[in-house]
């Protein structure tokens, strides 16, 4: 009997992705498709699904927060994120909010494949996590951006994308207040003092030369 699957992602591309990569298999079948939070925690509740994959960025909503939450409905689910955002940096985090592997985007579809039958057999997909036996890490090992909560990467990311304050805004559902709460809060922890040397470094962020 196939093993059910929800997909939770709002690009079209990857959902159409999803379903060419899954489809015609005796192992795993498409029980869903959610593009937004509220949908995702619905479809998780109702259908119980053994494997979840889950972008973490939706719309404006805290992936980590989702993540958290499609566990608590359906404690049996195995989720996988497959997110663009850092590996390096979200997948220590999402490992310790309860999922089970984690794919990068640049990897491609076809590792999906690959993690879900890692899962499958019990085990955790995190490729990305190299510590050494017995070395447990902390703040003081980590590099700064690591510092940085979801919400904060999210914020970072978009700076680094060029968006203004208020198309901020508007994206993660709070005021421009809050959002340059978010900004200086990303200057302090990153012991950055001007605004020039904050949008080199989200736009280093973006680039991938820093994690």
């Amino acid at each position: 009997m196939a093993r059910s699957l929800l997909i939770v992602d709002d690009h079209p591309v990857v959902l159409f992705g999803m379903r060419f990569l899954f489809q015609g298999r005796k192992d795993v079948s498409i029980c869903g498709e959610a593009g937004d939070a509220v949908s995702a925690r619905e479809l998780a509740e109702r259908f119980q699904p053994d494997f979840v994959v889950l972008d973490l960025v939706l719309g404006g909503r805290d992936g980590l927060e989702l993540l958290r939450e499609l566990t608590s409905v359906s404690p049996l689910s195995r989720t996988l994120i497959y997110s663009s955002q850092s590996e390096r940096v979200m997948a220590r985090k999402c490992r310790n909010a309860g999922a089970w592997g984690y794919v990068s985007k640049t990897e491609g579809l076809p590792v999906i494949a690959k993690a879900i039958a890692e899962i499958a057999t019990g085990s955790r997909y995190f490729p990305g996590i190299q510590e050494p036996a017995g070395h447990a890490s902390d703040d003081k090992d980590k590099v700064p951006v690591e510092r940085l909560s979801t919400r904060e990467l999210q914020v970072l990311r978009m700076i680094g994308e060029g968006m203004s304050m208020q198309e901020m805004s508007r994206m993660l559902e709070v005021s421009v207040k809050t959002v340059g709460t978010y900004r200086e809060r990303i200057k302090v922890k990153l012991s950055i003092s001007d605004s020039r040397s904050l949008n080199d470094v989200a736009g280093a962020y973006v680039g991938g030369r820093i994690e």
